[in-house]
C-alpha cells in the first residue's frame, strides 16, 4: 500500500532530514496546498513511530 503525502513528507523530511514539524507543515502548504495543523502532524508522527515499534 502506497504512503499518503503526509506520511511522506514525515518520513522525509522529519525523520530523514531532522527538521521540525514547522517546515514539514510549510512544505505541505506550498507544494500541495494542504493546510496541516501542527497537532495533526505530531498525531500522525506518534502513530509512525508506534507502527514502527510493533513491527519490528
Amino acid at each position: 500500500m502506497e504512503k499518503d503525502l503526509i506520511t511522506q513528507a514525515l518520513q522525509t523530511i522529519h525523520l530523514q532530514n531532522g527538521k521540525d514539524l514547522k517546515e514539514v507543515s510549510q512544505y505541505l502548504n506550498m507544494k500541495y496546498r494542504i493546510d496541516a495543523d501542527l497537532l495533526v502532524l505530531q498525531t500522525r508522527l506518534k502513530k509512525m513511530i508506534l507502527e514502527e515499534k510493533a513491527v519490528a
